[in-house]
């Protein structure tokens, strides 16, 4: 049996996930002590310095063992690392650039194996279809937003929060529930603010974990009450 999430975004138990190696002092004892394994990606050299250790930007994940890699990764001990646990790899035919939109060509946000949103005039085309291969009654969703991995956090098939009004208006018209909040109020280094996506993930059906607090965020409560409504 496979170890790999099925669903994409949507673990029942994780047990390892993948982040930035920029990210392990920060994150690596956190997440140990939760009983969590990290696989560490090397820093993008293609993209922006401030954005190269976001794995959203470098790893896109269709399902089950497959996964969209960026170039560079090709021959790395990263790839070594998934290709011993299992993995099905491919290798995106792209040239990413610090620049958007070369740097979101990999950036697509999954709510399991239903839907998929993305932007068809920045992402690269194999990742939709290799979606829907592996998933095949999904349905892909044409946004403006080319970074929809990271403006958006999955709570799970029906539901999302996001602060992109494009991306929850897509999403009420599938019959998602979609909380929009506020934008900003997300640190990220070298940016005005950065997007609840890339602060977010699943760590299993009813557990979802932040990068930081949410003390500051002037929708707490609201945040707090969509995850509990729909934590099922």
């Amino acid at each position: 049996m496979s170890g790999f999430v099925v669903a994409p975004n949507l673990p029942a138990n994780c047990e390892s996930l993948i982040i930035g190696s920029k990210y392990a002092d920060i994150l690596e004892v956190p997440l140990k002590s939760r009983g969590l394994s990290p696989i560490f990606v090397p820093d993008n050299p293609n993209i922006d310095k401030r954005l190269s250790g976001h794995a959203d930007l470098s790893v896109f994940h269709a399902g089950g063992e497959r996964l969209i890699l960026a170039p560079y990764l090709r021959q790395s001990a990263f790839s070594a690392s998934l290709l011993a646990l299992g993995a099905k790899l491919e290798y995106a035919d792209i040239e990413q650039g610090e620049k958007y939109p070369l740097d979101a060509q990999l950036n697509a946000c999954a709510l399991g194996r239903k839907l998929l949103f993305c932007s068809k005039k920045t992402a690269e085309s194999a990742l939709s279809a290799c979606f829907a291969e592996q998933n095949p009654d999904c349905s892909v969703m044409d946004v403006r937003q080319g970074y929809s991995r990271c403006s958006v956090c999955v709570v799970n098939e029906r539901a999302l929060i996001t602060s992109d009004a494009g991306i929850a208006a897509q999403a009420r018209s599938m019959g998602v529930a979609a909380l929009e909040i506020s934008a900003g109020h997300v640190a990220l280094p070298g940016f005005e603010y950065g997007f609840i996506g890339g602060a977010a993930f699943k760590l299993a059906k009813r557990r979802l974990a932040f990068t930081g607090l949410l003390d500051g965020h002037p929708d707490r409560k609201a945040i707090l009450d969509f995850f509990h409504r729909h934590d099922t």
